[in-house]
């Protein structure tokens, strides 16, 4: 599979679980309501993936490309799910 592909899916499938977590800690269905816990686990999220963008690819991409394959995807994904169960649940 491509670098890109690899990239990309997995940053999209880390937004959304973490964006349902967001979601849930602003609405405070995990026991307690506080924004800034989502923001914060959004963040380690990111920290994690930058860790592990290297382990992902084969080959060496510069750091626009990581942007846009990881980065990007992870942070629309994860947005839109957050956005979303916190306006709708």
């Amino acid at each position: 599979m491509d670098d890109t592909i690899k990239l990309t899916s997995v940053s999209v499938i880390v937004g959304i679980i973490v964006g349902v977590i967001s979601g849930l800690f602003t609405i405070g269905a995990l026991g307690f309501k506080n924004d800034m816990v989502g923001l914060l686990l959004a963040i380690i999220a990111v920290y994690a993936l930058s860790k592990t963008t290297n382990k992902i690819v084969n080959e060496e991409l510069d750091r626009s490309q990581k942007i846009w394959d990881w980065f990007f995807p992870f942070f629309f994904s994860w947005i839109i799910v957050w956005v979303l169960i916190a306006n709708y649940m």
